[in-house]
């Protein structure tokens, strides 16, 4: 598998919609449970507000990944709120690319942008279920924090 990674741009949105979505149709390893349009991908991964980086893995099928990393929200309303100078990451395969080098290909990148950015931790919420999340992040680095009775939550030191 010949892998290029670059930065997500607008038109890669449509083909970041249709992977996430299968993700999602399938169940079991994202917290998502609506489809994404368009729009959705490019305001929650390609430009969020707190954007730092996103980029996408093509090969010579397509686009067979994605991983977003932005700041964390300051005004995060839930339990457990990050500090400002950490990062939240999310990572993103289609199944016949998993296991092929793709997330570290992308990870790559996005360590180089957090570094850039000053970010001092990353965060990787996972689900409970998703054990290849967990060991995907595992083995580049990233080491629990946090468990809760639904997810996983493990963080990368960066500077």
């Amino acid at each position: 598998m010949s892998l290029h990674v670059r930065t997500a741009q607008q038109e890669h949105a449509g083909a970041m919609a249709d992977l996430l979505n299968a993700i999602i149709t399938t169940g079991g390893t994202t917290a998502y449970r609506d489809l994404f349009d368009v729009p959705d991908i490019i305001s929650t991964f390609v430009a969020p507000k707190l954007a730092i980086s996103c980029f996408v893995a093509l090969d010579e099928t397509g686009l067979v990944g994605f991983q977003a990393l932005e700041w964390c929200r300051p005004d995060w309303p839930g339990e457990d709120p990050l500090p400002a100078d950490w990062a939240v990451i999310a990572t993103y395969v289609a199944s016949q690319a998993r296991g092929k080098g793709a997330g570290r290909a992308l990870f790559a990148e996005t360590l180089t942008s957090a570094q850039e950015a000053g970010v001092r931790f990353i965060d990787a919420t996972i689900r409970q279920e998703n054990t290849g999340g967990q060991a995907f992040y595992q083995g580049i680095g990233f080491a629990d924090y946090r468990n809760s009775e639904e997810t996983v939550s493990k963080r990368f030191r960066v500077v």
